[in-house]
C-alpha cells in the first residue's frame, strides 16, 4: 500500500499541454489529506483487528479450558455417583448381614430362654410331684393309728393317774 509520504513526494512531469500545476497540487493536497486519514484508520483498524484476534485466541483458549473442566467435572460427578452407589450397596449389604446376625443371635437367645423355661417347668413338676408325695405321706401319717387321739383312752389315763396318786398318800 502506498503511504501518504509517497503521495506527497510524487512529482508529475510537465508537458507542453499538461495539467495546471496549481490544480494538480491542490488535488494532490486533498487526496493526500484524505489518504492520510484513511491510512491512519487502516493502521488503527489493523491494530484493533490484531487486538481482537488476540482476544479471540484468549477466549478460544478459555473455551477449551472450560470445556475440559466441564468434561472433567462430568467425569468426576459420574465417578462420585458410582462411588456413592457402591458405598451405598456396601452399607446396605453390611446392614443386611448385621441384621441377619442379630436375627440369628435373637433366635439363639430365644432357644436358650425356651430351654431354660422347659427346665424350670420340669423342675417345678418334679418338685410338685415330690411335694404331693410328701404331703400324701404326711396325711397318711396323720390318719394312722399313731396320731389318733381317743378320748376314752385319755380318760383311762386319768383314771390311772388317780389310782396311782391315792396309793402314795
Amino acid at each position: 500500500m502506498i503511504t501518504p509520504i509517497e503521495i506527497q513526494k510524487t512529482e508529475f512531469k510537465m508537458s507542453v499541454q499538461g495539467y495546471s500545476k496549481t490544480q494538480v497540487d491542490e488535488f494532490k493536497a486533498i487526496v493526500l489529506k484524505d489518504y492520510e486519514t484513511l491510512y491512519r484508520q487502516s493502521l488503527d483498524f489493523s491494530e484493533k483487528i490484531d487486538q481482537l484476534n488476540e482476544k479471540i485466541g484468549y477466549y478460544e483458549n478459555m473455551e477449551q479450558s472450560l470445556h475440559k473442566a466441564l468434561v472433567l467435572a462430568e467425569k468426576s460427578a459420574e465417578e462420585t455417583r458410582k462411588t456413592a452407589e457402591l458405598n451405598a450397596e456396601a452399607i446396605e449389604k453390611e446392614a443386611r448381614a448385621e441384621a441377619a446376625n442379630i436375627l440369628v443371635d435373637a433366635k439363639r437367645q430365644l432357644a436358650q430362654v425356651y430351654e431354660a423355661t422347659r427346665d424350670l417347668v420340669r423342675q417345678y413338676e418334679t418338685y410338685r410331684s415330690q411335694f404331693i408325695a410328701a404331703s400324701n405321706a404326711q396325711i397318711q401319717l396323720l390318719n394312722s393309728d399313731s396320731f389318733k387321739i381317743d378320748m376314752n383312752r385319755l380318760d383311762a389315763y386319768k383314771d390311772q393317774i388317780g389310782k396311782n396318786g391315792d396309793e402314795k398318800n
